[in-house]
């Protein structure tokens, strides 16, 4: 019987000693022997525990794939990062599997709870319900045009689209860095959603003025809730809330957001300087019981307020929380906080955690100073009964308050964007880049939320030409 023929060599890369051997060796491509359909990569890899490394054979079906394998492997060797994997492990790292690394990335690096049930909603709603079966490497622009086309059925609005296409957009770039799906394949590309219609001089995250309510829509709200929710009011759903119409001045002239408002103790309010310290915010993920996390984006802000909502409403219960007299000084109340600020600040000192301050070390949510609560929890509010109870002063004030009704189409956390532009930028005359401080948000957000280009050029024209 005549010798079998050795496979062809295609390829060879650089001479190596890696793996405890004297002899060099190399990552090695031959083409399919005699017999065989099969392209070969051959290279060493390490087994962990110090042990030599020990050879390893890829096999590929085309010469293309096999191609790829041996770039892969050369890479991974200069770099010391992972070595291709087996084609039956690469065939079981499916969309599901990278679904479940997508969400411990999310965990890892400390994303808020809401924005990782949001991530696995949208999992389980429209991606894995199409291509959760589909191997990674074999992942292309037709099974994410599926996943649209599914996520169209239920999501109308173009931002809802965005987020999932982004969601994709993220999961891709997770498959990358994994090693899972090699970076010259993108299967998004070409991926294009329906484009929003912008108004001119706007960003597609501009919001309208028309969805920014006035003054005096937020004072007729803050005042029917303080008659709805406050010490006379006659319906127990309603004045489980007592301080709710504080609460909307508080958002409505500071610009809070729902979990900051929720958030506040008696600690975070600073007479002396007129202005709230916005260091946490109050969180209920779903299943779970609520507790008090960062403040998004990781940024401490300060929020100046009126005199009369500092004095008149937040004064009385800040006495009551830190448990003084109806007729203590304002110096007492200040000097009752800075003593449970110190002693939070010694309590965080003796943490090995050193990013623990007075203003987030831990404390029990029932043993908190909360300044808005739920009566009968004692606990900040849960965001559903809180929109419950919005909406009931809403309908009030429509029937008892028409000229000031508050517009339905303007969502509670609107009251953000009055505190930005009716009240910080325009009333106050303070800049933009104040107003991005005073939110808690970067000066391009604001910017991109706010400001038109050219507006006010537009202004000056309607105005010449009224007379012309």
């Amino acid at each position: 019987m005549p010798p079998r023929r050795k496979p062809t060599l295609l390829a060879q890369g650089k001479p190596r000693t890696l793996g405890g051997t004297k002899r060099a060796w190399r990552v090695r491509l031959y083409a399919p022997g005699e017999g065989s359909t099969s392209y070969q990569v051959m290279f060493r890899s390490p087994t962990g525990d110090g042990k030599p490394w020990e050879r390893v054979l890829r096999r590929a079906s085309t010469e293309t794939e096999a191609r790829d394998i041996f770039a892969r492997a050369e890479a991974a060797l200069d770099t010391a990062t992972e070595t291709p994997a087996r084609a039956d492990v690469r065939a079981a790292r499916t969309i599901r599997m990278l679904a479940e690394e997508y969400l411990k990335d999310s965990v890892a690096r400390d994303k808020h709870p809401r924005t990782i049930q949001g991530r696995e909603s949208r999992l389980n709603a429209h991606i894995l319900p199409t291509v959760s079966d589909v191997p990674v490497t074999k992942w292309r622009v037709e099974h994410s045009r599926k996943v649209m086309e599914k996520g169209s059925q239920t999501i109308f609005s173009t931002r809802g689209r965005e987020d999932l296409r982004g969601q994709l957009a993220a999961m891709r770039k997770l498959a990358w860095r994994l090693g899972w799906l090699d970076r010259s394949i993108d299967p998004l590309d070409g991926l294009e959603i329906g484009r929003t219609t912008v108004l001119q001089g706007a960003t597609t995250h501009y919001v309208d003025s028309r969805l920014r309510p006035e003054t005096r829509q937020v004072r007729a709200m803050a005042d029917a809730a303080d008659k709805l929710c406050g010490q006379d009011g006659t319906d127990p759903l309603m004045t489980r809330l007592p301080l709710f119409g504080t609460k909307i001045r508080v958002a409505g002239f500071g610009g809070l957001r729902l979990g900051e408002q929720n958030a506040l103790r008696a600690i975070d309010v600073f007479f002396d300087g007129g202005y709230l310290h916005v260091n946490g915010s109050w969180s209920t993920p779903r299943h779970q019981v609520g507790f008090r996390g960062p403040v998004k984006n990781h940024i401490l802000h300060e929020v100046p307020l009126p005199g009369s909502i500092l004095n008149n409403e937040l004064l009385p219960r800040v006495k009551e929380l830190l448990e003084l007299s109806t007729s203590a000084t304002l110096q007492q109340v200040i000097n009752a906080q800075d003593i449970e600020r110190q002693r939070r600040a010694d309590l965080a000192a003796r943490e090995p955690d050193k990013s623990v301050a007075w203003w987030n070390y831990p404390i029990p949510p029932e043993d908190e100073q909360w300044l808005f609560v739920d009566t009968t929890t004692g606990l900040p509010v849960k965001p559903e009964l809180h929109n419950e109870r919005w909406h009931r002063v809403r309908t009030w004030v429509e029937e008892n308050d028409p000229d000031d009704a508050w517009p339905r189409t303007i969502v509670y956390r609107n009251l953000r964007h009055h505190a930005a532009t009716k009240w910080f930028h325009e009333e106050l005359g303070e800049s933009w880049e104040v107003v991005a401080q005073y939110l808690g948000d970067k000066l391009t957000t604001v910017l991109n939320h706010y400001v038109r280009a050219g507006e006010d050029a537009l202004r000056d024209s309607v105005n010449k030409l009224a007379d012309l």
